[in-house]
């Protein structure tokens, strides 16, 4: 072991391209922010996540699978140019575990499985991993009833009353869900979710706040019908009348039911098929929040007409006008 972690050694992690392209998606998605190779901070801070995140699980198998997987690897296969420094960090969370004694053991491995574990995870998972010392702030909060504090990544700082933290169905991303305002406001606190990986910094206020029965309920409400993604402030159900889309036999049959997936909102009723001057389409209803119809329908362009609410009809509209603003700008 002590060759494995030798605090003034550069040490390779070596990966599949498979890996590779996964953390760099994940760079993009976490960090929000590209780079062709990872820093040493991206890639310390999942290795030392992860061995928090899944302390028992991934001991009982790390034996068996580095001595069927990796002892004798070729690591022609994989990918070379990339290394970091094993941080100090690192290494005492490594040096907490006792992986194995076995001596057939390579230099790297440990890091090479570790990033490999990871990357199998789902994306929920990941963005946990990402986000670790986040997450159990927050459950640690929950589970004494105390106030959070959470600076997100644009710098801004909330004071939060937290109630749950759940996996959103349609981002398959991890949402901290409650009442929140402005750190030092004096404001009433109004409905909001926070995604767990735009949360820069969240710590326990130390101090009891408790959500009332009418809170409760009403929370409950907005996230059964909008999803943990859209929980804006002051909504609640009745803000959001139905909306009806209308979809070309393209945008139907091929863009909502065959190649855009992520997001897609769910309709209430069965598509109503209709036809205009020769040409089918259909009519889709949704229940659903305005920016949940945006964010998921206005890629589509002229494959899809929103025919009501008209709020929401004029949104689009002014939407599409920006976008040909630009394009017939100098």
């Amino acid at each position: 072991m002590g060759e494995l972690f030798d605090v003034g050694t550069l040490s390779r992690y070596d990966m599949s391209s498979g890996t590779y392209h996964q953390l760099q998606r994940d760079h993009i998605r976490f960090e929000e922010k590209y780079t062709e190779k990872f820093g040493n901070g991206f890639i310390c801070r999942i290795l030392i996540n992860y061995m928090c995140y899944a302390q028992e699980n991934f001991l009982e198998q790390f034996e068996s699978d580095v001595v069927s997987r990796f002892v004798n690897v070729k690591y022609d296969d994989y990918i070379k140019d990339d290394r970091i420094s094993l941080t100090k960090k690192l290494i005492e969370k490594i040096s907490e575990f006792d992986f194995s004694i076995n001596t057939a053991f390579k230099k790297r491995v440990v890091i090479t499985y570790l990033l490999e574990q990871f990357t199998q995870l789902p994306l929920s998972e990941r963005e946990k991993v990402y986000c670790y010392h986040q997450y159990m702030s927050i459950i640690q909060a929950m589970d004494k009833k105390e106030l959070l504090i959470v600076k997100q990544l644009t710098g801004k700082e909330y004071e939060v009353k937290p109630f749950d933290i759940r996996i959103d169905e349609n981002t398959l991303s991890y949402y901290l869900i409650g009442y929140s305002r402005l750190k030092g406001s004096e404001s009433d606190f109004e409905s909001h979710s926070f995604k767990l990986s735009r949360i820069k910094e969240c710590r326990s206020k130390h101090k009891e706040t408790k959500l009332s029965y009418a809170e409760i309920k009403t929370i409950k409400e907005i996230n059964d019908k909008f999803g943990s993604a859209y929980i804006a402030r002051n909504l609640v159900k009745k803000d959001i009348e139905k909306t009806i889309v209308r979809l070309t036999k393209n945008g139907y049959e091929n863009l909502y039911l065959r190649i855009v997936s992520h997001q897609r909102p769910i309709p209430i009723t069965s598509p109503k098929q209709i036809s205009l001057n020769g040409d089918d389409y259909y009519d889709l209803t949704f229940d659903c929040s305005y920016q949940h119809i945006r964010n998921y329908f206005f890629s589509f362009g002229s494959e899809a007409e929103i025919i009501s609410p008209l709020l929401l009809r004029e949104m689009f509209i002014n939407d599409y006008k920006r976008s040909l603003e630009r394009y017939q700008s100098d």
